[in-house]
């Protein structure tokens, strides 16, 4: 393989550990220069590989069995009162499966079981399980929180919100809990495969050039100079090394800059130059969330009056459940000389930096980075409708642009909470960015704003070469939005027409497939809507909108023992799909088996008492 060396950047000078060090452009930065993986690294740092796999990063994820699971051989069934579903994971010999099931009068009338591909979480809080169909990645349902010793919903599945086994694991999120899985272009969630565990590279950057030099004898005395093969953090300028750490340890809404991944950011970078992170601010109001170390960290006054960085107090390589407190003590001991007999300071960070809940993930607690004299009138605020919202700001950069902080109030509006504030937020910043550049975000705008009429209209006074700043992954997003406005509006072959370039596009999107689906059977193509059904069950065979589009064409075909296969089909991936039993009741209907029809009608009235639709078409039987 040929390698391109940088054209070194000027020399400056670092105050870092009392050293001066030289910092010249890392030639694994170099976009030719693969990742190889830890075990690599191992062949020649054993000791460091070694004690760096007990360390919560090193066990981040891994193949789900008995030795890698903290379940016990017993463990306990969660119950979903909203949902009226319950799970259970079960060991079947070393392989862990989760079942889903629901009971009614001692019935079990619904069971699906998922084998358990990978364990996502270290044991050091939590275990959640996540499971890969096709290469398609998804989380279950079922989360064991280790603290406390209690099984769960996992966090955002609460309160209703149990999305059972659909939530995309996408590279936004496995790309701060792993080692950069090799993901599939054009799609959301598809991996050709993923690796065990967050690696040395996410902290040195790309091995392959390394060990290249290594190999071939080129080897750097690192007593006196920096071997620029290879990244060594402490060698960095303090932002660099923070940077490093912030990448992942800073939780919140992560803008991507233009044409930007989650995988572009290598150590020894800077992180503003590929994403901002912002965090919501409210007045009186001191909670913080899970992975928010970074960002309490920045409000300590130990941060603000020194050089510190993470690893002034944490040795990456070692697990802190190897570390007593006195480890610890000795680190503030290094900087605060309190008293000439050290031997009687104890636990500094249980009164400095005490445990405490998050906001975002129960039955857990987590050390508060926010290194301060304890206050007892300390003011926490948990619950939303308690809080002053102020606003969103870039906890990692101070210049962010206009369009950066406009994506985030509509990011955070679609991910998190609809605060009408967040779109005002979002057309205000949107309304000064630069037109070149923020196509994708207006059409975000008026999409989640549900103003399909001004989405057509803005697009149509485009220019069509202004598609040429964004990537196919955003470009695919915005056309499958148009092409959702067009048939809102009626305008059918437009639709199809957009959601064909989405699909063109990110070919591995199902979703996008399935809108096309819903267009064609609405415009009468049926082959080409049958077509592209086929090609989602190959990609995804579990995908409950398959088979009732499927059904629903056999309906029309007037197959109905085929109808009723998939139909009952897409029933058993979920016992509340509405939709699924309104076709099973129109099957009926022209089966004219109206015992059948009506009672998959009272099945939806069970489920939501107040279905209108089926009300009439009862009302139309009697």
């Amino acid at each position: 393989m040929r390698f391109f060396i940088f054209i070194l950047i000027p020399l400056f000078l670092s105050c870092n550990r009392g050293e001066i060090v030289e910092f010249k452009t890392y030639l694994n930065h170099n976009d030719t220069v693969k990742y190889v993986g830890k075990e690599q690294c191992k062949i020649c740092h054993y000791e460091i590989y070694s004690s760096y796999m007990e360390t919560g990063m090193g066990r981040s994820i891994s193949p789900a069995s008995r030795l890698t699971s903290n379940l016990s051989s017993n463990p306990s069934i969660i119950y979903d009162s909203v949902k009226n579903l319950s799970y259970l994971p079960l060991w079947k010999d070393d392989s862990l499966w989760i079942k889903e099931f629901r009971i009614v009068s001692e019935d079990t009338v619904h069971k699906i079981e998922k084998k358990v591909d990978y364990i996502i979480g270290s044991g050091h809080h939590t275990n959640s399980h996540l499971f890969k169909i096709n290469g398609y990645l998804h989380q279950m349902p079922y989360t064991y929180y280790t603290q406390d010793s209690i099984s769960d919903l996992p966090p955002g599945y609460e309160n209703g919100n149990n999305s059972r086994f659909s939530r995309e694991i996408n590279m936004e999120c496995i790309s701060c809990h792993n080692a950069y899985p090799n993901h599939v272009a054009g799609s959301n969630n598809m991996y050709h495969h993923i690796p065990d565990g967050i690696d040395c590279e996410r902290c040195h950057g790309p091995g392959e050039l390394h060990i290249k030099q290594k190999s071939q004898g080129i080897i750097i005395d690192t007593s006196k100079y920096i071997d620029y093969s290879i990244v060594n953090p402490s060698r960095l300028p303090t932002d660099l090394q923070f940077d490093i750490c912030q990448r992942c340890h800073l939780q919140g809404t992560a803008i991507l800059h233009d044409n930007k991944s989650f995988k572009d950011f290598k150590p020894g970078m800077h992180l503003n130059d590929f994403i901002d992170v912002y965090l919501p601010k409210y007045k009186n109001d001191d909670g913080f969330i899970m992975a928010s170390h970074v960002e309490r960290l920045k409000q300590s006054e130990c941060f603000k009056n020194s050089d510190m960085t993470c690893i002034n107090c944490h040795n990456p390589h070692k697990s802190i459940r190897m570390l007593n407190d006195k480890y610890f003590d000795k680190k503030c001991m290094d900087c605060h000389k309190l008293c000439e007999d050290e031997q009687n300071i104890s636990n500094c960070a249980s009164c400095h930096m005490p445990n405490s809940s998050s906001i975002d993930i129960p039955h857990i607690s987590i050390t508060d980075h926010n290194i301060s004299i304890p206050k007892k009138d300390k003011y926490i605020v948990n619950k939303k409708t308690d809080r002053e919202f102020i606003g969103l700001f870039a906890i990692n950069n101070n210049n962010s642009s206009n369009l950066s902080k406009s994506m985030a109030y509509l990011k955070r509006y679609e991910s998190f909470e609809q605060n009408p504030i967040y779109l005002d937020s979002a057309f205000f910043y949107l309304s000064i960015s630069d037109n070149n550049k923020s196509f994708t975000s207006f059409i975000q705008y008026y999409y989640l704003k549900k103003d399909y009429y001004n989405l057509i209209n803005y697009h149509l006074a485009l220019d069509s070469s202004i598609y040429k700043y964004y990537s196919d992954d955003a470009l695919s997003l915005a056309f499958s939005r148009i092409g959702d406005a067009y048939a809102k509006n009626g305008i059918i072959d437009e639709g199809v027409r957009f959601f064909i370039k989405a699909t063109d596009l990110s070919p591995f999107v199902i979703d996008y497939k399935l809108k096309l689906v819903a267009l064609y059977i609405n415009n009468d193509q049926f082959e080409a809507a049958e077509n592209i059904i086929s090609q989602i069950m190959i990609l995804n065979p579990n995908r409950k909108e398959a088979y009732l589009n499927m059904g629903y064409l056999n309906i029309l075909r007037q197959d109905y023992d085929q109808a009723e296969y998939n139909l009952t089909t897409a029933i058993s991936f979920d016992p509340d799909y509405l939709i699924a039993y309104e076709n099973l009741a129109l099957l009926y209907i022209k089966k004219n088996d109206i015992f059948l029809a009506r009672k998959n009608l009272n099945h939806i009235l069970e489920i939501n008492p107040n279905n209108a639709k089926a009300k009439l078409m009862i009302k139309q039987l009697n």
